[in-house]
């Protein structure tokens, strides 16, 4: 875990005070170690240490799927799994612990059964919610749930800009070094070309819009503050934010927000 150690401090807090709620929002910048500093909290009331440390039997991590039917959202068949865990006593933690990655992506009928559980937990559970878009939960959940805010990391790798989470993901993960690839080649693509890249970049069977404006937004952040650049990520965040709330089409707005 690199950074973050007065959040991390106040998460032990509330353990060793006998002060911790049913419930959190980790919420700011994408890739800046939210969801594992979650992690890391379970294993912690689990197994008393704040690291990685083996296998976590009162964990639950939820998370939209990748992939196939319902993919880059939660359903509300996914809460309704939910109550199966939290309602059963936990083994070795004081809590059982779900966790619910990119809480923003949950459905509206999703979160209205999420609230439900918010009003009426369990004794012995916790939720956490990880977003990097508050907006995308419903004002009464988040009314219900103390918000906990990550920033940025000061001293991170320059190309990182300050998100840990980042810097590994260029490191190791594969897929994401391949959308960043393919975004930097659109980017760099001659206007009377975009139109067939653009078709090839959305051909495989699990390209995922999100995921593919999550590297244009990194590769625009890189090319510098220059006025072009600057108006291009400015586009590049409102169609993410466009994307996570509407159902649109890939190949028109990546040549709209070209054009």
């Amino acid at each position: 875990m690199i950074g973050h150690e007065k959040v991390i401090a106040y998460l032990k807090s509330l353990r060793e005070r006998g002060a911790l709620g049913h419930g959190y929002i980790f919420y700011g910048p994408a890739m800046v170690g939210k969801k594992l500093a979650a992690l890391l909290f379970a294993n912690y009331l689990e197994h008393g240490k704040f690291e990685e440390d083996g296998v976590m039997g009162d964990l639950m991590l939820l998370a939209p799927p990748a992939s196939g039917p319902g993919s880059g959202s939660i359903g509300i068949d996914a809460v309704r799994d939910i109550k199966n865990f939290l309602w059963r006593k936990p083994n070795a933690s004081p809590r059982r612990t779900l966790i619910i990655d990119d809480a923003d992506l949950l459905t509206t009928e999703a979160q209205n059964a999420l609230l439900k559980i918010t009003e009426e937990p369990p004794a012995s559970s916790l939720l956490i919610l990880i977003t990097s878009d508050i907006t995308g939960i419903l004002p009464t959940i988040q009314s219900r749930l103390p918000k906990i805010y990550f920033g940025t990391v000061p001293g991170t790798v320059k190309k990182a800009m300050g998100k840990p989470g980042l810097a590994w993901r260029l490191e190791n993960d594969g897929a994401f070094k391949e959308r960043i690839g393919l975004a930097e080649k659109l980017l760099k693509t001659p206007a009377a070309e975009r139109r067939d890249v653009i078709k090839k970049i959305i051909e495989p069977e699990d390209f995922n819009f999100r995921k593919f404006l999550d590297a244009m937004v990194v590769v625009l952040a890189w090319r510098g503050a220059g006025k072009e650049n600057a108006a291009l990520w400015h586009k590049a965040l409102q169609l993410y934010d466009r994307e996570t709330n509407f159902s649109l089409n890939p190949r028109l707005q990546l040549e709209s927000f070209l054009a």
